[in-house]
């Protein structure tokens, strides 16, 4: 670790109330927004207590005290209903002002402890892993299905507002900045012909047929912290999405991450399917646990989950290729066209397996 981050970190250190001199620093490469530290403290006796450092992209998230704020909440109104719960959100430390969070060098930093004894798996073909995320998930929709919506951030206006995407996309269809649109016509016309069901989730909402719920927003079931020994769920992490939206929005995108037979820009559609096992030992587990206070209509809907966030990420794809790819990293020619159409095909195949997709959350609800 060279000089210069150490000294920072010292810095940082000094606006808590922790003891002990540094004794190790690692920076973790898992994460691609935030810059973040585990760092070991020698309090003199024969264990360091380990921490995690995050330093947050102020480019990515203008105003990050919201997302703090959020958390605070959250993590008040968990500890004051007193649970005794077997998977915990990670929560982070106050400062010497009471904060859970401090400004250091322009940039906010916040500091948790280290979680022992803990795995996140980038990829996972364990089913039993799958299911325990989704439990993990399940459970956090659970745990704050009572908590006051109006006391949330809406950091991320529209997140996942389909409807609102999709209007978004075809404005950039008929810009066509780059004279690209005559070369992908086929694929814009996938989405006009499910615009109508891709928006039927967001409809819904707006005449008050789904309720808003707290939601993760980025359910990746790396963003579990699991046992390394047993494989069940220890903490939700990564919270700085979370605020009001949609329960199948949250199944949704686990899914569409989760239970692709392929990675997400593969060229090869031929490879492109739902992996109908994964999807029901996830779903398995975050019906498990939310089922208890999941509505009727919520429960009806929720395989659209999946369905519904994987067009919108297609358009989002489509449409920033469109705009010459401004928005996703593209690491080579068409990349987010490929994206594009690899999320088309799963989408067509989750279409296709709709009906059974339905049946597997009534089994479980």
């Amino acid at each position: 670790m060279d000089k210069e981050t150490l000294k920072l970190i010292d810095e940082v250190i000094e606006k808590y109330d922790l003891k002990g001199e540094i004794s190790g620093v690692e920076i973790c490469l898992n994460g691609h927004i935030n810059d973040t530290y585990h760092v070991k403290l020698d309090e003199g006796n024969e264990r360091d207590v380990e921490y995690i450092f995050q330093r947050i992209n102020g480019t990515v998230f203008e105003d990050p005290i919201k997302i703090m704020d959020n958390l605070k909440e959250i993590t008040a109104h968990l500890d004051s209903k007193g649970l005794c719960s077997d998977c915990e959100i990670l929560t982070f430390l106050d400062n010497k002002d009471g904060e859970n969070y401090s400004f250091h060098g322009g940039n906010l930093w916040r500091v948790s402890y280290f979680v022992e004894n803990s795995v996140a798996y980038e990829v996972a073909d364990d089913l039993k892993i799958l299911k325990s995320a989704g439990y993990a998930f399940g459970r956090f929709q659970h745990q704050l299905a009572d908590f006051p919506m109006e006391k949330l951030h809406e950091t991320i206006p529209d997140f996942h507002n389909t409807k609102k995407r999709l209007e978004h996309f075809f404005a950039m269809v008929e810009k066509d900045p780059l004279d690209r649109v005559k070369d992908i016509k086929e694929d814009i016309e996938f989405f006009r012909e499910y615009r109508d069901l891709a928006s039927k989730l967001t409809d819904m909402q707006e005449a008050g047929e789904l309720p808003l719920r707290v939601v993760h927003n980025d359910t990746k079931y790396n963003n579990i912290l699991m046992d390394k020994n047993t494989n069940e769920p220890l903490c939700v992490i990564d919270l700085d999405t979370v605020m009001p939206g949609l329960s199948a929005h949250d199944l949704g995108d686990a899914i569409r991450f989760a239970a692709n037979t392929a990675v997400e820009d593969e060229r090869d559609l031929s490879k492109v399917a739902l992996d109908m096992e994964k999807y029901e030992a996830f779903t398995e587990g975050f019906i498990g646990a939310a089922k208890d206070f999941l509505t009727k209509a919520e429960l009806e809907t929720m395989a659209l989950g999946a369905i519904t966030i994987t067009i919108e990420l297609a358009s989002r794809f489509l449409g920033d290729h469109i705009n010459g790819d401004k928005y996703f990293r593209v690491l080579r020619e068409n990349h987010n066209l490929d994206r594009a159409r690899c999320q088309i095909r799963l989408a067509q195949d989750m279409l296709k397996k709709y009906e059974e997709m339905k049946k597997i959350v009534k089994k479980y609800s």
